[in-house]
């Protein structure tokens, strides 16, 4: 994948795991040194080459790591973590911890108690897989003899029976389990799609309501079928109404005086009155209008 890639962690000798330093994971273990992301600084970062194994990285980042560095590989959105060993890379688990806030299990949970599963469970490996985090727990007292269960760091139940630890079938199912949310968000999405796209021909019309427009009683009945017609008296009523519309549009409107000529005489009235002479335009008008 175009995303996938890694880091190379350097012992910060500043930080409180400065202990660790040049040490081989064996000794690291056996003086109970604790190696966590927040005793490292981060010194690269790359791309890795498609297919690329943490041993063919290791040999092609030999060179230029040390003992106690740790490759972070981020891989088809899963995250594993190595340390570099003299001879080779060490599987490391706990590295990085996501702590969010409300989290219940981490790597270092002992004597948890699960819902429906008797006795103790610890903690015994881990797993990044699309930005979430994933606890292998183990029976505290059964050990191996009793199947493994999966938690997240809720102490929510993933998978409750797993034999074979994070092994390839485990992560594809729990890749799976991540990817079902997000299509359920598709599938709604699409649903409120259609939803959107129905509502909008119920506002602005559809070819039913084009058609039973003219034919239904009332325009709420509009239901693909003309099943809500007019009855006879409401027919009657309408073709009176319309009747009556024809015969008012037949009759002639009466003849209207003028106004601009009851002006013009109220104007050479008023000149004669006062013994003016009447203007020659009035004249001319009145005349033209007579004629």
């Amino acid at each position: 994948m175009k995303n996938d890639q890694f880091a190379v962690y350097r012992v910060d000798r500043h930080s409180e795991g400065r202990d660790l330093w040049h040490l081989s994971y064996q000794e690291a273990v056996s003086r109970k040194l604790a190696i966590r992301i927040e005793y490292y600084r981060q010194i690269d970062i790359r791309s890795l080459l498609p297919g690329e194994s943490a041993i063919a990285l290791w040999k092609r980042m030999k060179e230029s790591c040390e003992v106690s560095d740790v490759l972070v590989l981020n891989q088809n959105g899963e995250i594993h973590c190595y340390y570099v060993n003299e001879d080779y890379p060490q599987l490391l688990s706990g590295f990085i911890r996501l702590n969010p806030s409300g989290t219940l299990v981490t790597l270092d949970t002992e004597n948890y108690r699960i819902s429906g599963k008797p006795g103790n469970w610890m903690a015994t490996d881990d797993i990044i897989i699309d930005g979430k985090q994933f606890y292998l727990m183990e029976h505290q007292e059964y050990h191996r003899q009793v199947a493994y269960i999966i938690l997240d760091s809720y102490g929510k139940m993933i998978v409750e029976e797993c034999n074979n630890g994070f092994d390839e079938k485990t992560k594809q199912k729990l890749h799976e389990l991540m990817k079902a949310p997000e299509q359920r968000e598709q599938e709604h999405q699409k649903y409120k799609d259609r939803l959107e796209h129905y509502q909008k021909f119920f506002e602005n019309g559809t070819y039913e309501r084009s058609w039973e427009s003219g034919t239904e009683g009332n325009y709420n009945m509009v239901d693909g079928q003309v099943n809500n017609l007019k009855n006879t008296d409401e027919k009657s009523v309408e073709r009176k109404l319309v009747h009556r519309l024809e015969q008012s549009s037949k009759k002639k409107p009466k003849n209207r005086e003028s106004v601009i000529k009851r002006l013009r005489e109220k104007q050479i009235a008023i000149a004669v009155k006062s013994g003016k002479p009447v203007p020659r335009y009035l004249e001319q008008d009145m005349e033209r209008r007579r004629g």
